[in-house]
Order: C-alpha cells, then sequence, then structure tokens
C-alpha cells in the first residue's frame, strides 16, 4: 500500500485567515496524486492527506504538537520551508487541538484500518511512503530507510533494484531523506515493512531550478514519461514481493 502526506496544497479559511499575507508554501509535494495515479490499476490502496502540510503535518510525531522550531521537527509550522514566518503570533491552543482531530488523527485512524484491513488478508504490508524534493540530493530516487531500521534488506534491495533497471538514480538514506514519522512509525508494527519514496522535482515536473516558489506549472512530457517508468517500477514491486 502507499501513503502520500503532503501530496496536498489546500489550506483551510481559519489558516488562510491567519496567515501573513503574501507567505509562500513552498515544498509541497506537487502533482503527486497525479503522478501516481496509477496505483489503483496495481491493486495497491494509496492514503492520501487532503490538507496541506503547512495545516499540519501528518508526517509528524504528535508530541511535536507545541513545537514552533524549523519545519523538519514541529508538526504544525509556523514557519516556511524556507524558514519564513507564517503567523504574526503563536497558534491557539485550540486551534491546534483542532486540526489535530480534523486533520492529523482521520488520516492515521485511515491508514491504521487499510493496513488492518490487509493484514487479515496477507501475512504482510508493504507500506510505500511517496514523497517529492529538490534540494538535499542530485539523485532521481532517493529511499528513506532511518538506517536500515524500517524494512528488511530482501525488500530494500527489490525496490532499489526495479529503480535502476527502469533507468533512475536512486540512493539510500541521504541526509534529510532518510524517512519520517509514518515509515518509522508503522514499521514498528509487527509484520509490515515500509520505505519512503521521495522523486527530485526535476525528473517529474521540470528539468530547471526551483527556488523559494509556489509550482503551479509543469513539463507534461516529461511528467507522462515519468509516470510510464514509474507505473512500470511500481507493476515490478508487485510482482516481486507477490512471489
Amino acid at each position: 500500500m502507499a501513503s502520500i502526506p503532503h501530496g496536498s496544497s489546500c489550506i483551510t479559511s481559519e489558516m488562510e485567515n491567519s496567515m501573513i499575507q503574501n507567505v509562500l508554501l513552498t515544498n509541497n509535494d506537487w502533482f503527486l496524486n497525479d503522478l501516481y495515479d496509477f496505483l489503483y490499476k496495481l491493486n495497491i490502496t494509496k492514503i492520501s492527506a487532503n490538507y496541506s502540510r503547512y495545516v499540519v503535518d501528518v508526517n509528524r510525531n504528535i508530541s511535536k504538537k507545541h513545537m514552533e522550531e524549523d519545519y523538519t521537527k514541529s508538526l504544525i509550522y509556523h514557519k516556511t520551508t524556507f524558514g519564513k514566518h507564517i503567523y504574526e503570533n503563536s497558534l491557539p491552543n485550540k486551534v491546534i487541538e483542532s486540526r489535530i482531530k480534523v486533520f492529523y488523527e482521520p488520516y492515521h485512524t485511515c491508514l491504521l484500518n487499510e493496513i488492518n484491513n490487509i493484514l487479515k488478508e496477507r501475512n504482510k504490508v508493504y507500506l510505500l511512503d511517496l514523497h517529492s524534493f529538490y534540494v538535499q540530493s542530485t539523485a532521481d530516487i532517493v529511499l528513506g530507510t532511518c538506517g536500515g531500521s524500517t524494512c528488511s534488506q530482501e525488500f530494500l534491495n527489490i525496490v532499489y533494484k526495479v529503480f535502476v533497471d527502469e533507468g533512475f538514480t536512486v540512493k539510500v538514506d541521504e541526509k534529510g531523506l532518510k524517512g519520517g514519522y509514518i515509515v518509522s512509525h508503522y514499521s514498528s508494527i509487527e509484520n509490515i515493512e515500509a520505505i519512503q519514496i521521495e522523486i527530485r522535482y526535476t525528473t517529474y515536473i521540470e528539468d530547471r531550478y526551483f527556488g523559494e516558489e509556489e509550482i503551479h506549472h509543469r513539463d507534461d512530457i516529461l511528467f507522462n514519461r515519468t509516470k510510464e517508468r514509474l507505473e512500470r517500477v511500481f507493476k515490478n514491486i508487485v510482482k516481486m514481493v507477490d512471489n
């Protein structure tokens, strides 16, 4: 199964009314739901967040709900990924708790329910957590395993090989892309193996420099070619784990 925690750029009216004007909400995982829209054809269940990581980041531990530090550490960002302040003041506790209740908890309830449904039919769940990035690596694909702790070497080898066979350059556990809360937490459950899969913006959006920006356009030729390659990759992952 697959999860896409950062694939939406939607924000709530509550957040929009609270923000400093003209703040750029950078570094979402742009267009990922379109990129992976073939998953259903491969019978891969997909859970995707309906709202932006800037509303609440479902790939963070809930214990970090009052942290106002770097976005990599906070459940609810008070700064953009470029370090710009999003709000004039700290958010009221009732706003934080509301976002957790309305967006964070349902995502994880849904994810866990789907995992349990699969475990009723199979003896193992392979969870692929799908993201995109730009600056942390020059590789096309970075696989995150939290230092080898979220999956077996056998499963990692399978995923690594199918990407390489399709012509992608692949790295494992690059700094900043080693895997977040989702792969770390769910792989701690018995019979679940998890890998974070990061794809570089230049590999599927457009082959150019990306700065502090919100992305609304893409190179459709590159995008569709990459989608076709990814469909072959995921088809081969399914085939190999089923064997």
